[in-house]
């Protein structure tokens, strides 16, 4: 079940390491949540896999630390950060910390729930369970909540009907994801209610299982036919649309090289790197994940 982001953010640090096939780099991004804020921010922990090999097109811009990135990749959504495999980084131009647009943290995500919306403060309500492959050594599934304004016909109509005659259902879920920190008890430095993702939601498919959606029916798709194969074959020398080429930005001057940006710091202050170790973070286990199990 993919799970897509796409935000703009600050290349806080990374550092880069040599495998057989790729260069890898390993990247503290950082994305301001609120224009008004600056210290409002969440913490990406980024991979970015370059093959070796200079003839591979690659959508991936050489950056420098100070940068700001347009970012989408598959992500998982940790406690209290996301790790994110990029797809796709492209450098923006005359930007700094300061100037860069708080976007938000932008999700697709197919998600699988056993649960009937529910109405809390106000909100339609919806947990979802999402899995997504990283690699062996990072979490492979997290849980979000989906929330809607109820007064929203259009999403309250398709939120309404899920679970209402089957036991699970499948969605394709669109929006904006934010994390809500854990809340503690001061006095006796107890938890009283676990950290949680939040997606606010824009749009939503339900994916049905139980019909096949060709009917039966050959789909005439007109890029696998004998011509348009043989003018493809013509073009295979071709770099695919958006490829970036191999340049260096070796001698490249950065804004926020010349200016470094008064807020980043505030920022860092208010809200520090957290420790992205997802290798120590605990997995969350949810209990329907395992009724979902015994459905299948």
């Amino acid at each position: 079940m993919p799970a897509k982001i796409s935000t703009v953010c600050y290349v806080h640090e990374f550092t880069e390491h040599l495998t057989q096939d790729f260069i890898v780099k390993e990247v503290t991004a950082v994305a301001r949540l609120d224009n008004n804020d600056p210290t409002k921010v969440v913490y990406l922990k980024v991979k970015a896999f370059i093959p070796s090999d200079q003839n591979v097109p690659i959508y991936i811009e050489e950056f420098k630390k100070g940068d700001i990135v347009f970012l989408k990749g598959k992500f998982i959504a940790c406690a209290g950060w996301y790790t994110v495999n990029a797809t796709s980084i492209k450098i923006m131009e005359n930007l700094d910390f300061d100037t860069m647009p708080s976007i938000g943290l932008d999700i697709i995500v197919v998600g699988i729930t056993i649960k009937t919306v529910q109405n809390v403060d106000g909100k339609s309500v919806l947990d979802f369970y999402v899995e997504e492959y990283l690699g062996d050594w990072e979490p492979h599934d997290f849980r979000v909540e989906v929330r809607h304004n109820p007064n929203v016909r259009y999403l309250s109509n398709k939120t309404n009907s899920i679970n209402q005659s089957m036991r699970s259902t499948k969605a394709i879920i669109m929006g904006t994801i934010i994390y809500e920190a854990p809340v503690v008890d001061e006095v006796i430095q107890e938890e009283l209610s676990p950290g949680n993702h939040i997606i606010n939601l824009e749009d939503i498919f339900l994916i049905s299982t139980n019909r096949s959606s060709t009917n039966g029916q050959l789909l005439n798709v007109p890029w696998l036919n004998v011509q348009a194969n043989s003018a493809a074959g013509s073009r295979t020398n071709r770099s695919p649309r958006g490829a970036t080429p191999r340049t260096s930005s070796r001698g490249r001057i950065t804004l926020a090289q010349i200016n470094p940006p008064a807020n980043h710091s505030a920022a860092l202050e208010a809200s520090p790197v957290p420790s992205m170790n997802t290798a120590a973070s605990s997995r969350i286990q949810l209990n329907f994940y395992f009724i979902i199990n015994n459905l299948s």
